[in-house]
C-alpha cells in the first residue's frame, strides 16, 4: 500500500471515529428511553400490591410515562427547529431528571402518575431529536448502523434498568426498593448532559438556519472535504426547493411518505413484544415463577439477549437492508406468537417459558424495533423531518402507550373467553401478518442513499 493510500484509509478511519462518537452520545438519549420505560416492569408488582391497583390501574400505571411520551413529539418537533436537536436533548434530559427525583419521593399513586407523564414527555424529546440528529450526522454508507445505534441504546438501557430492578429486588428492603429503582436514573441522565456538550450541532440544522461554514465544519469532519462538497449541494438544494409546512405533507407523494412512516410506528408497538415487554415479570409468575426477584431476573436474561441482536442487527441493516430485515422479522415474530400462545393456553411452564420469550424478542430487536426508529429519520426532506418525524413519533407513542396500557386488560379478557392469555398472543399474530404485507407493498429501501435522495423520491414524477 503507497505512503498515499494508508494516509486516505488513516483519515477515513478517523472519520469513522467520530461519526460514531457523536453518534454515540446522541444515542444516549435512547439509553435514558430505555432506562426509564422499563424500569416500571421491576416496579410494578411493588406499586400494584401498595395501592392495591386493579387491571385498568396497573395498566395506566405500567403505561403512563408512554403517556406523556404522546405529547413529546410535537413540542419536540418544535424545539428542533427552533433551538436544535442538541438542546433538544438538554431539554429532554432536564425533564428526566424532575421525573426521576419525584417518583422515587411520590407518597400516592397521582403525585407518581403525574411526574411519570414529566418523564414520558422528556422521553418523548429524546425519541425525537437522538435518531433525527443521528442520521443527519452519518454518511450514508454507514447510516443505518448508526442509526440503529439509537435502538441499541435503548437495550442497553432497559438492560441495564433490569439488573438495576433486580439487584434491588433482591438486597434492599421491598418498602423502599421502587423508590431506588426509580431515583438510579440520575446517574446516567448526569452523565448525558455533560458528554452533550462536546457534540457538534446538526449540520442540517446549522444549513437551515444559513449557518453554512459550520455546516461545511462538521460535514467534513465527519466525511471529509469532498462529501461536505457535495452534501452541502443537495442540502442547498433541498432547502431552496421545500416549503417546509405541514401542509406539504398531505401532498401527492409525501402524504404517501407520511402514510409509511406512521404504520411503522404502529407495527413498532402492536406487533407484541412492545406489550409483553412490560410485563414480564408478571408473565413469568403467570407461568409458575413464585419468587418475585428470580421473576425480575428472567427480565435481564432476556433484556440481555435483546442487546446482542441489537449489535446483530447494526451489522445487518447495512449488508441486506431495511426492507429484507423487516420481512424477515415481521414473518418469524407471527410465527413465534402462535408458539408463545399455545405455551401459556396450555399452561407449560419451566425453561420452555423463558425460551419462547427469547424467541419472541428476537424478530423484535432486529427489526420490528429499530426500523421504525431508523426509517422515521431517514424518509423525509430536510425542511420537513422535524414536523413528519414529530408527527410519526406520536403515532408511536400512542401505539407505545396503548399497547401497555391495554394489555392486562386484552389478557383479562383472553383468560375470561378461552381460559388463558394465549388470545392476546394469537391476536398480535394477526397484527404481524399486516405488517409482513406492509413490508412487501408499501416500505421502501433505504439503504445507501443520501436523505436527498429519499425525500426527491416521493415527489410525482
Amino acid at each position: 500500500m503507497t505512503t498515499t493510500g494508508h494516509q486516505e484509509d488513516t483519515a477515513r478511519s478517523d472519520r469513522n471515529l467520530y461519526a460514531f462518537a457523536i453518534s454515540f452520545v446522541a444515542a444516549v438519549g435512547g439509553f435514558l428511553f430505555g432506562f426509564d420505560l422499563v424500569i416500571i416492569s421491576s416496579a410494578q408488582l411493588y406499586l400494584r400490591d401498595l395501592w392495591k391497583l386493579n387491571d385498568f390501574w396497573y395498566g395506566f400505571t405500567t403505561a403512563s410515562a408512554n403517556f406523556g411520551c404522546i405529547a413529546g413529539p410535537f413540542l419536540g418537533g418544535w424545539l428542533c427547529d427552533a433551538i436544535g436537536r442538541k438542546m433538544t436533548l438538554v431539554v429532554a434530559s432536564l425533564l428526566l431528571a424532575v421525573s426521576a427525583i419525584v417518583t422515587a419521593l411520590a407518597p400516592e399513586m397521582i403525585s407518581f402518575n403525574l411526574f411519570r407523564f414529566v418523564g414520558g414527555l422528556g422521553v418523548g424529546l429524546a425519541s425525537l431529536a437522538s435518531p433525527m440528529y443521528i442520521v443527519e450526522v452519518a454518511p450514508p454508507r454507514i447510516r443505518g448502523g448508526l442509526g440503529i445505534m439509537f435502538q441499541l441504546a435503548i437495550a442497553i438501557g432497559a438492560l441495564s434498568s433490569a439488573i438495576c430492578g433486580w439487584l434491588l429486588a433482591k438486597y434492599v428492603s421491598p418498602d423502599v426498593s421502587w423508590r431506588w429503582m426509580f431515583g438510579s436514573e440520575m446517574a446516567a441522565i448526569v452523565l448525558f448532559v455533560v458528554a452533550l456538550y462536546f457534540v457538534p450541532r446538526s449540520p442540517r440544522w446549522l444549513a437551515e438556519k444559513g449557518r453554512w461554514e459550520e455546516s461545511l465544519a462538521v460535514l467534513t469532519k465527519v466525511d471529509g472535504p469532498e462529501y461536505a462538497r457535495k452534501e452541502m449541494e443537495g442540502i442547498k438544494a433541498s432547502l431552496t426547493e421545500e416549503q417546509g409546512t405541514f401542509s406539504e405533507l398531505i401532498r401527492p407523494g409525501m402524504r404517501m411518505a407520511l402514510l409509511v412512516g406512521i404504520l411503522l410506528a404502529l407495527f413498532n408497538n402492536w406487533t407484541g413484544w412492545s406489550a409483553m415487554s412490560y410485563y414480564v415479570p408478571t408473565l413469568f409468575e403467570k407461568a409458575g415463577v413464585l419468587n418475585r426477584a428470580d421473576a425480575i431476573y428472567q427480565n435481564v436474561l432476556i433484556n440481555g439477549w435483546q442487546v446482542f441482536l441489537t449489535l446483530m442487527a447494526i451489522f445487518l441493516v447495512d449488508r441486506f437492508g431495511r426492507k429484507f430485515l423487516w420481512l424477515s422479522g415481521s414473518g418469524a415474530m407471527a410465527v413465534f406468537l402462535v408458539v408463545a400462545g399455545l405455551m401459556f393456553h396450555y399452561n407449560l411452564t419451566g425453561i420452555g417459558v423463558l425460551l419462547v420469550m427469547f424467541l419472541c424478542v428476537t424478530p423484535h430487536a432486529m427489526a420490528l424495533g429499530p426500523m421504525p426508529w431508523l426509517m422515521m429519520s431517514e424518509l423525509y426532506p430536510t425542511r420537513l423531518r422535524a414536523k413528519a418525524v414529530a408527527i410519526t413519533t406520536t403515532v408511536i407513542w400512542i401505539a407505545g402507550w396503548s399497547s401497555p396500557f391495554l394489555f392486562p386488560v386484552i389478557t383479562g379478557f383472553s383468560e375470561r373467553t378461552i381460559g388463558s392469555v394465549g388470545g392476546a398472543f394469537w391476536m398480535f399474530t394477526i397484527i404481524c401478518i399486516l405488517a409482513f404485507i406492509f413490508g412487501l407493498k408499501l416500505l421502501p429501501e433505504t439503504k445507501g442513499r443520501t436523505l436527498e435522495e429519499i425525500g426527491k423520491s416521493w415527489h410525482p414524477k
